[in-house]
């Protein structure tokens, strides 16, 4: 389809995929503790199609641009993993007195930084103690 000053009209797409496994199991290995173990695993992928710039009349009548665009479609290329780990521990002091144990890890990787590179990796743990009354 031809359009303004010969240039053609090319819609481009923007292709993405993700995929995620989870896992977890709760158990109780003595009568008054019990165990969790969490975990994530996810991995994305997204780009923009290449441009497709093929305006044959307009190029022929028109000096070329000082800008190169073959690599503006890479800009908006996205391409990460996550991995996330989550382990609790829980004891029954009494029947109405208890203590848990939390633990959290997030890995975050950034596999393809454009302007920055925003991988990482954070990890906290917390000690709760309850009561039931």
């Amino acid at each position: 389809m031809g359009g303004q000053d010969g240039y053609s009209r090319d819609l481009l797409s923007y292709n993405e995929s993700s995929d995620s496994i989870l896992a977890g199991i709760k158990i109780r290995p003595a009568a008054r503790w019990n165990l969790g173990l969490d975990a994530a695993y996810t991995a994305a992928e997204a780009a923009l199609d290449p441009f497709d710039l093929s305006a044959d009349d307009y190029v022929a009548t028109h000096p070329a641009t000082s800008f190169d665009f073959s690599k503006t479609h890479t800009y908006s290329d996205l391409d990460m993993s996550r991995f996330n780990l989550d382990a609790t521990l829980k004891f029954d002091v009494t029947e109405d007195l208890w203590l848990r144990l939390w633990y959290k890890l997030v890995d975050y990787t950034d596999d393809a930084p454009y302007l920055d590179d925003t991988s990482g990796k954070v990890q906290w743990a917390s000690i709760t103690a309850g009561w039931t009354f």
